[in-house]
């Protein structure tokens, strides 16, 4: 089945990825970003357009001769001007309110694992409301719940390295006992889930947790790190209150520290499944931990 997907978020991390996946795949592509600008070796089968989900600016334009959508746009934190609420919740709405005017016939919507209705953890509340929209909506929608997502570009793996780098003299602070635990997937592999999830019609209503092949600790994670940039620290095990005290303040007062008080906070979220999950729900075997594009 060959389709023309409207990709909202297309210059992203993920958009990134799942643009040319599509296109590659032999599917006409419209890449939506607020700026409407074309990626580094598009080819033919993608154009661009510009739209804006906080205002709703040019999203029914971008939709225009779509038969499918894909949602990627959100913020896994709070700056200046950019809120949870006005991004991953109402832009979201947004989307959908669209979708539903372009008789769009299949919508795929990027969540996040460990979602839930918990206004106390501002991220994964506006994910969970995020996706409530879609789910509610009269639209034909899959909904995606990745782990951490490594690949060339990501934000996870790169800020560890950048806290290694320039936030951590000697010593790396780790939340806890290091133990949280996580199931990174390759941006690679979810870009192969979005396009099953747009072509495959009895994936409609389906909503799938996903993970690599293997479950990895915060602490084994700054281990690979170091490792494949050459980077030497000591861990330092803190506890998770103390932490949580001190980013309540670099909140307010330092903006551009490497993690946020509602990250720390949703350490308490599983954010594992089954490390069979992948394979089971779309037929092919998810790619290890690779992080060699950091060095």
């Amino acid at each position: 089945m060959t389709l023309t997907v409207a990709v909202i978020g297309a210059t992203g991390f993920v958009g990134s990825h799942v643009v040319p996946h599509l296109a590659s795949a032999g599917h006409r592509v419209i890449a939506v970003s607020r700026a409407g600008r074309r990626g580094i070796g598009w080819g033919e089968r993608v154009e661009a357009r510009a739209a804006d989900v906080t205002t709703g600016t040019g999203l029914d334009e971008a939709l225009v001769g779509a038969d499918a959508a894909v949602h990627l746009v959100a913020i896994p934190r709070e700056s200046k001007g950019s809120s949870f609420e006005a991004v991953n919740v109402r832009g979201t709405r947004r989307v959908v309110a669209a979708a539903e005017r372009a008789e769009i016939q299949r919508l795929v919507h990027l969540s996040a694992m460990g979602v839930i209705d918990d206004p106390k953890l501002g991220y994964l509340d506006s994910k969970w409301r995020g996706e409530q929209a879609v789910r509610e909506s009269s639209l034909n929608w899959v909904v995606l719940r990745p782990s951490l997502l490594f690949g060339e570009g990501d934000g996870f793996f790169n800020l560890v390295k950048a806290t290694l780098r320039s936030w951590s003299p000697g010593i790396v602070a780790i939340p806890g006992k290091g133990d949280a635990r996580f199931q990174p997937l390759s941006v690679e592999d979810l870009a192969i889930a979005v396009e099953k999830s747009l072509t495959d019609v009895d994936r409609a209503g389906s909503v799938y947790e996903l993970g690599g092949p293997d479950w990895v600790t915060y602490g084994q994670i700054v281990d690979e790190v170091m490792k494949v940039t050459r980077m030497r620290r000591l861990k330092l095990p803190m506890p998770i209150p103390l932490i949580s005290a001190l980013t309540s303040v670099t909140d307010r007062i330092l903006p551009v520290f490497p993690v946020s008080h509602d990250q720390i906070s949703s350490l308490q979220r599983p954010n594992y499944t089954d490390l069979g999950a992948f394979e089971r729900g779309f037929g092919v075997k998810p790619r290890t931990l690779d992080l060699a594009y950091l060095r």
